[in-house]
């Protein structure tokens, strides 16, 4: 039974047209590529960075998480005394260093345990004074006045100057104080894509090639539930037209399935 299977699937490829050929190919060739991308996509496991991933390695009694950030080698190197340095390309930061700083929790606030005041400095230079609270693994900054500190939002004019989401003039290359102190406290690591992406894709894809294989069985299964004999109905063109249509949308949209999958 299985021969017999194979060889009418072969012929059934035999008699289509060299576009409905064509997409077919195109749909296996998406399916083997991204077969190879998933895993090392998501094998790639680190800290997120400004939308990718570096990856740790330990060294000398710390940690260094490496990786590109928009097309530059990128670094952080958290040592084994606490302190935090920063590379990109050319440009470097740090040690940077946190010290305790009772004062600097807001007034507000000062009735929680798990708030700690903290002052970051760069060299000497002071980074972030005020409060941290760490809540489900995550760490939550508040400036002296109680206010949130939000999340990386930087925001370049059409002259290069760079700021960030309250409006503040920023260096384009330096990570936010928050970014720092997750590393000081110890990173939550993560990893882009996930395999659902990569499952829809495929549906997506053997759907469209069981409708190019068996385009004229599914019509008359289809019009069966509308019309008496319909096993001697003949597709329109109209309904030919829009098979087509049809076989151009869906791979279309299982590479973009595929795509998002690895966000």
């Amino acid at each position: 039974m299985g021969e017999i299977d194979v060889a009418g699937l072969k012929a059934r490829v035999r008699r289509l047209d060299r576009y409905q050929k064509g997409v077919l190919l195109v749909m296996a060739a998406m399916i083997i590529v991204f077969s190879i991308i998933y895993p090392v996509i998501i094998l790639r496991v680190g800290i997120e960075f400004r939308g990718s991933i570096l990856v740790p390695k330990q060294i000398d009694g710390g940690t260094v998480y490496s990786g590109r950030v928009d097309g530059e080698p990128t670094s952080f190197t958290v040592n084994a005394d606490g302190t935090v340095d920063f590379q990109c390309g050319g440009v470097a930061f740090g040690p940077y260093t946190l010290r305790e700083a009772p004062d600097a929790v807001p007034e507000d606030m000062r009735k929680y345990g798990s708030v700690t005041g903290i002052e970051l400095f760069e060299r000497e230079r002071l980074v972030f004074r005020g409060a941290v609270n760490e809540a489900g693994g995550k760490y939550y900054l508040y400036e002296e006045d109680g206010s949130l500190l939000g999340p990386e939002i930087r925001i370049t004019t059409g002259s290069g100057v760079v700021y960030d989401g309250d409006g503040r003039p920023v260096n384009r290359v330096e990570p936010d104080a928050s970014v720092i102190i997750e590393l000081m406290r110890g990173p939550e690591l993560t990893h882009k894509g996930v395999w659902l992406g990569w499952f829809a894709g495929v549906l997506f894809c053997a759907a469209t090639a069981g409708s190019i294989l068996f385009a004229d069985e599914l019509f008359r299964w289809n019009m069966s539930f509308s019309i008496r004999n319909a096993d001697r109905a003949e597709p329109s063109d109209w309904e030919i037209m829009s098979r087509y249509i049809m076989w151009t949308v869906l791979p279309i949209v299982a590479l973009f399935i595929f795509i998002m999958g690895l966000k």
